[in-house]
Order: structure tokens, then sequence, then C-alpha cells
């Protein structure tokens, strides 16, 4: 580690007890994707599987399968007995993801399907049981070169910082104006994307929360993979990110201290945080002079209160 870091990572160390610290030399760059590929929350999966997990959501009604676990959340569609679902409409839904995913398959190149979750076999120190949640992100390079990702929306009951995830906002987002042959690609995902319209699904249920969000497909034009990967996750609403001046008023630290020495010893100090439905990771971060980032890292849990 360079000697700078060391020395300001030392500093926050006694002022914090869940530091975090980003070599930039041995690690690269520090971005979200980076990020979540280090903490163990990134898994290749299929592409085939993706799709049928997408689907799987729609068929449950909830981020995971209630029948497979025994948990206080939503009861299945079915046994709810939700009249805006039926064998027809999973039958004409299943049809657009099959055309949505020939379409990608034959105009995308290096096309890879990640898994993201929480990772199992790791201690977590969380004070309840959770069900085991993940979801899949599907990512491909376009003919010229550029790099479409498509996410599904994912559930945040643990964090309340960023926009409404009950509003539709089917959308594919884009860094910069794409070229023709990329722009008539989206103009025909968007067609599917269209036809596949918000899905109301439950998170926690039981005592009065009744918790819904809208269960929709999102994508990112961009020029790197990882760019593109970072956009489809922020519009998913899965990631949040914002520039900031730190502030820590919450007494969990030593606040103004902690506070003070962010701002004043850090640049480019930057608020990240990880939706994994009932669960969440935070970061709240700054660049060293030497271009590492060190921080505070923090992680929360739904918890139900009667």
């Amino acid at each position: 580690m360079h000697p700078e870091t060391e020395q300001l990572l030392g500093t926050l160390q006694i002022l914090c007890s869940n530091s975090f610290v980003w070599e930039t030399t041995n690690q690269g760059e520090f971005n979200i994707w980076n990020l979540m590929i280090s903490e163990g929350f990134v898994n290749l999966t299929d592409i085939e599987l993706a799709f049928t997990h997408w689907q799987n959501i729609e068929e449950w009604g909830t981020p995971t399968n209630q029948k497979a676990c025994d948990y206080e959340y939503a009861p299945p569609r079915s046994e709810r007995k939700d009249k805006t679902w039926n064998e027809n409409v999973a039958y004409e839904r299943k049809r657009y993801y099959q055309q949505l995913q020939q379409l990608l398959t034959n105009n995308l190149q290096n096309i890879q399907a990640y898994n993201l979750s929480v990772h199992k076999a790791t201690p977590q120190n969380f004070e309840w049981e959770h069900p085991y949640f993940s979801v899949s992100i599907v990512v491909g390079e376009t003919s010229d070169r550029h790099w479409f990702c498509l996410a599904p929306t994912i559930p945040d009951q643990v964090s309340y910082n960023y926009r409404d995830r009950n509003q539709p906002t089917t959308q594919i987002v884009s860094e910069e104006s794409p070229s023709q042959a990329t722009q008539t690609l989206i103009t025909e995902v968007k067609i599917l994307l269209d036809n596949l319209t918000p899905i109301t699904n439950y998170g926690y249920y039981h005592g009065g929360y009744n918790y819904t969000y809208q269960h929709y497909l999102v994508g990112a034009i961009a020029k790197t993979k990882t760019t593109a990967i970072e956009l489809a996750l922020q519009a998913a609403t899965m990631v949040f990110l914002e520039k900031r001046t730190i502030e820590y008023a919450d007494g969990r630290y030593n606040s103004p201290k902690l506070s003070q020495f962010m701002n004043q010893c850090l640049d480019n100090r930057t608020y990240y945080s990880i939706s994994f439905w009932d669960l969440g990771y935070s970061y709240e971060v700054g660049q060293t002079p030497v271009g590492d980032w060190i921080g505070v890292r923090s992680q929360g849990e739904f918890e139900y209160n009667p």
C-alpha cells in the first residue's frame, strides 16, 4: 500500500470500525462494477437462465420463490388469486421474452450473463434470516463496438434515498447518441420492452406493509461494458451513486471528526449503495492524493417492526 494512503487509512480506522480501502494499483479502476466483483456479488451464468429467472419472478409475483423457503414474505401469485395474471398472460409474455432473447443473441457479440447476489458462504453478521435473493443481467457488444446491458428492476426495502420504484419508467438509457446500427437494435428492443408491460410484485407483505414494486426490464448503451452495466443497474434502481459532501450525524461514529477528515483529506467524495431487496450495502468513499480510495462500508437489512 502506498505510504500516503496507509497513513490516511490509519487515521480513518481510529475514527470508525468499518473502514474500506481500494488500492488502485492492485485492484484496478474503482467503479461500481469492479466493486461488486471484488465484494463477491458477481457470478457468471447462462443467458437462458437469466431470461428464465426474469420470467420466474413474474410467475412468483415476488422477488424469490416463496415455495422454496418459509419466510414471512408475500405468498406467491397463485395463492393470491391475482386477477391480472393467467395462463394467457403468461404465454404471451413468454413469447415476447423468447423474441427478445433471440434478438440479442443474433445481434450482440461477446454476450454474457451475470448473476448478482450476496454470497451465502460469506459471514454477513445480519440480525435476521433472509431469503436468498439474486438477480440476473445480460450484456453484450454491438456491431459498432458499443455495449448494451439489460436488467430487471430490483426492489429495495432497506434504503429510501432515491426515486419511487412503483413508477414504471421502462427505458433504455444511453451514454451518447448511438450509431444508426445500434439505434436500429435499440428500436427493436424497445418494441419488445413496450409489450412486456410492468408487472406489480410484492415484497414484504405481512404486518400491514403490503410493499409492492414494478417488475420490468431496463437497458443501457455505452462505449464500455462497465459503463453500460453501471447505467443499467442505476436505471434498475439496484445501484445509486451521488457525488456529495459526506456528513455523519447519526451517532454511529465520531461524527464531526469523521466528517471533517473525509471532506478535508479526500477528493471526489462519493456515496454508493447496492440493493439486494431486503439487504443493502453502502460505501461512502473518497480518493486519496495518490489515487486510492478509502471510506466507510456499511450494511443494512429490512427489519419487521410490528
